[in-house]
């Protein structure tokens, strides 16, 4: 492979068929780099080590992504979207307190937020991605800058957006602290007796918190479940 005037390698052909198609090798980096973001970290995982576990040369996933960064940041994009961790967003937010809301959910709108945004967390064929995101974002301020830049767009806003509430954009962050400690104490570092507690239990324990700053008066404290 001839190297270019800039000391890289010239990006190597594309092969045909289905299973060399850009889509198929695309895919095939992001999820190498969600493996190596879970096993090594955001800053123990280089743009060589995906491509060797994504089995292409390291030349086609900067074609494909540009540079470690945006690998990350799409990985970040694809489990942060809103319609991806709380599908039924309208739903969640727009029923008022006391209906059963999507899927017979019970509870008012905090409580069925909470539900609805743990329900990637509880299944294990999700988690590992959210994983990634979480545990990069804590440990290194380059993660932690990107996690913040889309989370801010993917899913604060429409959350914020749905807020029927003065101060939408505060509330909506405030009530995203709220789930980050949650999701921390419950899957990123278990604490018990957060970790073992059924979701019903920990719906009935937050909720309540989640609603009062949803919709309640900034400052009073959320009736007891």
């Amino acid at each position: 492979m001839a190297a270019e005037p800039g000391g890289l390698a010239a990006m190597p052909a594309e092969p045909g068929g289905p299973d060399g198609s850009q889509e198929n090798r695309r895919e095939l980096i992001r999820l190498a780099a969600v493996e190596l973001f879970a096993r090594h970290g955001y800053r123990g995982t280089t743009v060589r080590a995906i491509a060797e576990r994504a089995g292409v040369d390291p030349a086609l996933v900067m074609y494909h992504y540009g540079s470690k960064e945006k690998v990350f940041s799409v990985v970040i994009r694809e489990v942060m979207r809103a319609e991806e961790l709380l599908p039924a967003l309208p739903e969640l937010l727009d029923e008022p307190p006391g209906t059963g809301g999507p899927d017979g959910a019970r509870g008012g709108p905090g409580s069925r937020l909470v539900r609805g945004f743990l329900t990637r967390w509880e299944d294990p064929s999700t988690r590992s991605a959210l994983l990634v995101v979480f545990r990069s974002a804590m440990e290194h301020p380059e993660a932690s800058q990107l996690f913040r830049e889309v989370a801010g767009g993917e899913l604060l806003m429409p959350i914020a957006r749905r807020i029927p509430a003065p101060d939408p954009e505060l509330r909506a962050v405030l009530v995203a602290s709220l789930l980050v400690g949650l999701i921390t104490g419950r899957y990123v570092v278990p604490i018990a007796p957060l970790a073992d507690m059924d979701l019903d239990t920990v719906v009935d324990l937050y909720g309540p918190h989640a609603e009062a700053m949803l919709l309640g008066r900034l400052g009073t404290p959320p009736p007891m479940p």
